[in-house]
């Protein structure tokens, strides 16, 4: 895990300071304005804490943890039930008790929104907000329905439509890479002053960037989302959120309820300024499965004849809202078989069992400690969290190698990046074990592949010109050198015995392009449950670096006698005179 040896954490300051930030706000403005402070101050500072010198043992999944969407679709399509999801089901009963609540006050997703829909959102008059696109806001219940039957096949689609989901993965693959960038601008500004000053720290200190393929895809989805204000505000939440469907519909019956008195003048005010155009023509009818209880309707009321309260309410104001209906509900039936037997059909899918198929591929390298790919991809959410806690940003989201089954589920590209032996971070943090917490010895012997040289690229093989770099870049001793009578170098060989795929060979590899060695999934170990060490000493596996002395530069030297066992797949003819 991250470094835990002092108490003390900059995110408890940022914590604070949004704490009295929150408070400012809700003196200043309103209680929900505060309360999405609040939100998005606890969500950032858990963000941070969710890292190599963070605190990624402690729960810094909550925003996901109690996402009851996330745990009911969890436990269908993988099987199995994590113990801290259960912190949903106390949003399950806040739903039900003051409707869509959390939506206005704590959705992170929700606080983006309102703030992007002030520069963007279009004005609304009356009957627009409340009229318009009215037949698209059976699509949510459409879209929930889907997600659900995909369960039931196995299948996780959270990755598509979960607000918190998203949410995090665009925190992670967006917004952290752009506070970094505007770090390493403020460095640049201030590095001159370190010199002048004698402030050596200050003037050598470097940010390293993380860089996420796929990023402009994932911008043009985030800018997307945000320009549909332009149709109405709030669009994703009034029309598409199926976590909103879902909480919405155990709102139906929640005693916290909009209620409008006799001095209601029917100005319609109300009417044109509700977020989520639940209210009717009027003031003073509302949808209860579509208020998110954000009493904007009582803010902008000139009688103040509206109020949001636990007491006895008028029955005849409140609506039960938009109805999926018989053909909705046969829809989203239809859909979520069609999904099923969709990514059932993908010729990677890996039906079963995830053996070294011939369609393959082999740059699909999981992060240590990744369950068994089926087990893996039914319960991976996809939702980043490994990738922004990943200290060298070797993981990345993969966009092509087991088809949409696989959209945004972590993998390693080792040529960007080599895997830090010394970090298990990402396992830490998952939020639904499809990486297991691994300890640091543990995490050691996960085995994520094996690395292979590709002869026709490496620089001895191939050109006959003396390379070392593979075997000095080794962390256990994985790589030998041999001769043979056609080149007067040493020629890298691999010990699979000895090599757990940790890509330090590929990332250094001096070869332009692709590397000349590469780690692929061939030996991986992915394991449910039990020891990976034990399951590594069993097949023989031994992943210590050998005994080193100092040389005469005072760096390590390798002391090891490389001819004494040699590498698997030794082709016939090579002298095992040591290079």
């Amino acid at each position: 895990m991250g470094n835990e040896s002092t108490w003390f954490h900059p995110a408890f300051v940022l914590f604070g300071l949004g704490l009295g930030l929150s408070f400012w706000t809700w003196r200043r403005f309103t209680i929900r304005r505060g309360w999405q402070v609040f939100s998005l101050s606890l969500f950032v500072s858990l963000f941070w804490l969710a890292s190599y010198d963070g605190r990624p043992a402690w729960p810094v999944d909550l925003f996901l943890f109690s996402d009851p969407l996330l745990a009911l679709v969890h436990t269908i399509a993988g099987r199995v039930f994590v113990p801290m999801l259960a912190v949903s089901l106390v949003f399950v009963v806040l739903a039900a008790v003051m409707g869509r609540w959390f939506c206005a006050h704590l959705c992170p997703m929700g606080a983006l929104l309102d703030l992007s829909d002030r520069f963007i959102a279009r004005r609304q008059r009356s009957k627009e907000n409340r009229g318009a696109y009215r037949r698209v806001r059976r699509v949510k219940f459409v879209f929930l329905i889907v997600i659900l039957v995909a369960a039931v096949a196995g299948f996780e689609l959270l990755g598509f439509g979960d607000p918190l989901v998203w949410f995090t993965r665009f925190a992670a693959t967006l917004f952290y890479p752009f506070v970094m960038a505007i770090e390493e601008l403020a460095l640049w500004v201030l590095r001159p002053l370190g010199s002048w000053f004698g402030w050596v720290e200050l003037a050598y200190l470097e940010v390293i960037l993380p860089a996420f393929e796929g990023a402009m895809i994932t911008l043009g989805l985030l800018l997307a989302l945000l320009l549909l204000a332009r149709l109405q505000p709030r669009f994703w939440c009034r029309h598409l959120c199926p976590l909103g469907a879902l909480l919405g519909w155990f709102g139906k019956w929640a005693p916290y309820r909009r209620q409008v008195s006799e001095s209601c003048n029917h100005c319609n005010l109300c009417v044109r300024n509700c977020p989520m155009g639940a209210i009717h023509d009027q003031g003073g009818v509302y949808d209860r499965s579509e208020c998110i209880a954000c009493r904007q309707c009582q803010d902008v009321c000139p009688e103040n004849a509206v109020r949001f309260s636990f007491g006895a309410s008028n029955t005849d104001q409140g609506r039960e809202g938009v109805q999926l209906g018989r053909r909705g509900f046969v829809t989203g039936m239809v859909g979520g078989v069609t999904a099923g037997l969709g990514l059932r059909s993908e010729p990677a899918h890996p039906a079963g069992a995830f053996l070294p198929l011939p369609l393959r591929d082999q740059s699909l390298i999981r992060p240590p400690g990744a369950l068994p790919e089926p087990e893996f991809l039914s319960r991976c959410v996809r939702c980043s969290e490994c990738m922004r806690a990943c200290l060298s940003n070797t993981l990345q989201p993969d966009w092509y190698r087991v088809g949409l089954e696989g959209l945004w589920a972590p993998h390693m590209n080792l040529r960007f990046a080599a895997c830090e032996q010394t970090c298990n971070v990402c396992g830490w943090v998952c939020p639904t074990g499809a990486i297991r917490p691994l300890d640091s010895v543990e995490k050691q012997y996960a085995k994520v592949g094996t690395a292979v040289v590709y002869r026709e690229q490496c620089l001895p093989w191939s050109q006959n010109r003396r390379c070392l770099i593979c075997d000095e870049q080794c962390p256990y001793n994985a790589i030998v050198f041999r001769h043979d009578a056609e080149h007067q170098v040493g020629l890298p060989v691999v010990n699979a015995d000895k090599c757990n795929g940790c890509g330090q060979c590929e990332d250094k590899c001096p070869v332009l392009g692709q590397s000349a060695i590469r780690v692929s999934p061939q030996g991986e170990l992915r394991l449910s449950e039990g020891s990976y060490r034990e399951e590594a000493e069993s097949l023989g596996l031994v992943f210590e670096a050998e005994d080193t002395i100092k040389d005469d530069f005072g760096g390590i030297k390798n002391t090891e006698d490389k001819t004494d066992a040699p590498a698997k797949g030794l082709p016939a003819g090579f002298d095992l005179e040591e290079e």
